[in-house]
């Protein structure tokens, strides 16, 4: 799955979250920010941002839409 092939409007699981986060990780679009999807919880965005690897201090950015969803701008 990559960030185009995800709807707006459909929260992904942690999982789903970490393994979006390892295939941008290792790709060559590293050293920007890259939208992770929507997650319908705030535990999902720090389990995606504690795995590997880590999002260090300055590396995520959130927010809330009205309909609920979280979402997380990593920097990889």
């Amino acid at each position: 799955m990559t960030t185009q092939e995800i709807p707006t409007d459909r929260a992904l699981s942690a999982e789903e979250g970490k393994e979006l986060k390892k295939r941008i990780a290792g790709s060559r679009a590293t050293g920007q920010w890259h939208w992770m999807g929507n997650h319908g919880s705030p535990y999902d965005v720090v389990a995606v941002a504690n795995s590997a690897p880590k999002c260090e201090a300055g590396e995520l950015i959130t927010g809330f839409h009205e309909n609920g969803l979280i979402p997380p701008f990593m920097y990889r």
